[in-house]
């Protein structure tokens, strides 16, 4: 039990210190040594756990999906309006892309190295499947107009998140100028922003 304990542990540490490389290098540029060295461990012992840096980077993409996957699960038990549910889902993955490296890094993977079209491993199809079927639960209860086609609906939801995170880390507040939205907002903040912009073309006043 002690010895599968470390392992586990192990495991762990390496999987936290490959996303926080791919996250800062990408894919490519990661090397397996730089990653062992950050997780303090051999690379004989990060061969044991993952045969290929390919094998490490499926990893880090499948933790990122049941993490955030989780999340979103947790949320679309909730009672209340569907939409309001879908806006919450939205600044939760918002809120995970800025402060969980695992997720960032699961994310950016899925753009960077071929991913199956699989939700358990492609965060993006695993994000825009619960947007979708809770959009679908706002357009039974009446949160969603009628009239409103669900399926853009969630694909307008999840560029809002995407868009929101890309913004952020690119310091999108530069092209502003001098204007009133010059200063420097959180990612929570411009998806708030945003949210309110499409909201009435969604659910209404």
């Amino acid at each position: 039990m002690v010895k599968q304990e470390r392992s586990g542990r192990t495991r762990g540490n390496l999987i936290r210190a490959a996303s926080t490389v791919f996250d800062q290098v990408g894919y490519e540029r990661a090397t397996l040594l730089v990653i062992s060295e950050l997780a303090q461990v051999t690379k004989g012992a990060l061969s044991f756990h993952f045969a290929a840096k390919s094998d490490l980077a499926r990893a880090v993409q499948a933790e990122a999906c049941t993490t955030s996957g989780t999340l979103l699960a947790q949320h679309a038990e909730r009672r209340g309006p569907g939409f309001d549910i879908a806006v919450d889902m939205a600044h939760t993955l918002v809120r995970l892309l800025e402060t969980d490296v695992v997720v960032r890094a699961g994310t950016r993977l899925t753009q960077e190295i071929d991913t199956p079209d699989d939700p358990a491993v492609h965060c993006h199809l695993n994000w825009l499947g619960s947007l979708y079927r809770t959009l679908r639960r706002a357009r039974t209860d009446g949160s969603l107009l009628p009239g409103v086609d669900v399926r853009p609906a969630a694909t307008l939801m999840m560029s809002l998140i995407t868009g929101t995170s890309s913004l952020t880390r690119t310091h999108a507040e530069l092209a502003f100028g001098n204007s009133p939205f010059s200063s420097r907002e959180s990612a929570e903040q411009r998806l708030t922003r945003m949210i309110q912009l499409v909201r009435p073309a969604l659910s209404g006043p």
